[in-house]
Parts: C-alpha cells; sequence; structure tokens
C-alpha cells in the first residue's frame, strides 16, 4: 500500500482526530465525584493491553485482541463518552458508522482494517463472537474493575466505587477475566509497588503511589 500526498495528509488528520481523546474524560467517574478522571486514552492503552494478556491465557490471538481493545472507543472523538444514563434518552448512530465516517479519506486497506477492528469488537455483544471480541469486551470490563480499584485505594468516591466494581464483574465472560476480576478484588493496586520494595529494600517503600 503506497502513500501519496493527499492519504498521508488524511493519516495525519485521523491522528490529530484520535489524539482528543488524550483530553476527553471518561464521563461515568463524574457521577462519583471525581472531576479530573481519567481520559479515554488512558482507558484504551490498558483495555489493549489486558485484552493481549486475555488472549494469551485463553489460547486466542493475542495481537488481534490487543487492537480491537486499542480501537474500540476511537468512534467517541464524535458524540464523545456517553453515559449509562444517557444511552436510556439518546439513539446512538453504531460505532460501525461512526468509525466508517472517521476513517473516510484513509488508504482503502487501512479503513478496512480499522472498521473490521471496531466491528469484531463490537460484535462481542452477539451471540457466534470471537473468543478475540470477547477477550477485547472483557478487558474493557476489567479496566473499569481495576480503575475503581485504584479510586478506592486513594479514597476518592470510595462510596460509589463498590457500585462499579458489583456492576462489572457480572459482564466478564472468559474465564481468564473472571480470574483477573477475582485477584482485583483481592490484591492492592500498590501490590506492584510495595513489591518492588520488598525486593530492593528502597527506603521509599513508604511513598507508595496512589491514584490520582
Amino acid at each position: 500500500m503506497s502513500t501519496d500526498a493527499n492519504s498521508a495528509e488524511e493519516a495525519v488528520t485521523f491522528a490529530y482526530e484520535l489524539g482528543y481523546l488524550k483530553s476527553l474524560p471518561r464521563a461515568g467517574w463524574l457521577r462519583a465525584g471525581i472531576t479530573d478522571g481519567e481520559s479515554v486514552a488512558a482507558h484504551s492503552w490498558r483495555v489493549a493491553v489486558l485484552a493481549f494478556a486475555l488472549a494469551v491465557m485463553e489460547g486466542a490471538d493475542a495481537h488481534r485482541a490487543a487492537v480491537l481493545g486499542l480501537f474500540h472507543d476511537i468512534p467517541e472523538t464524535r458524540y464523545g463518552d456517553v453515559q449509562a444514563s444517557g444511552k436510556a434518552y439518546v439513539t446512538q448512530v453504531p460505532a460501525v458508522e461512526v468509525v466508517a465516517d472517521q476513517t473516510a479519506g484513509l488508504p482503502g486497506e487501512l479503513a478496512d482494517r480499522i472498521c473490521a477492528a471496531v466491528a469484531e469488537h463490537e460484535s462481542a455483544k452477539q451471540p457466534g463472537a470471537s473468543l478475540e471480541a470477547l477477550c477485547s469486551r472483557d478487558a474493557d470490563k476489567l479496566d473499569l474493575l481495576l480503575t475503581a480499584r485504584e479510586y478506592q485505594e486513594a479514597g476518592r468516591g470510595a462510596a460509589s466505587m463498590d457500585r462499579f466494581i458489583r456492576s462489572m464483574i457480572p459482564l466478564i465472560t472468559t474465564t481468564a477475566g473472571k480470574g483477573l476480576a477475582e485477584a482485583a478484588l483481592a490484591v492492592p493496586p500498590t501490590a506492584w509497588w510495595d513489591e518492588f520494595a520488598r525486593k530492593f529494600g528502597t527506603a521509599a517503600a513508604w511513598e507508595r503511589p496512589t491514584r490520582g
């Protein structure tokens, strides 16, 4: 696939649009009183990593699952991160249609592959979904659960975090995903730092990082 000047400009335009996700907040945390919560881009990054991990554990195509997780929220540059309460009143254009508009100026193969990734992630809600799609969707739910645990540990919106956590657990479908969700309830968010401090005996062990 060659790149001429016009397609290069369209690709850069698309990249600029995706950059908006770095400053677009995840709206659901506002209900918990967290006004400086994570961005959509930050969420998508860990979703991609978790999708990769779940796919390895499930024997699926890890690279494909990671791509699904990475691209799953790009339509939100157009309509924002709509909370569940808002979806009861607003009819959204399907994500695959939004992505088709977003990628219309890109070279055909590139546009097709991005659209296919979003469509496959969305198919996780339907019978017969691929294992990669299920891993990507579970990763989406797991990241929310982990983020809620991080906010909970930091004492931010603590009363609301239990509701976020409880609402995610029944939505996770893969065996690996359920295992990670169960572990997340037991393992504190600062466990990685505590382990580092024990291993290296750092004097900064008490300076445990917290979310926000």
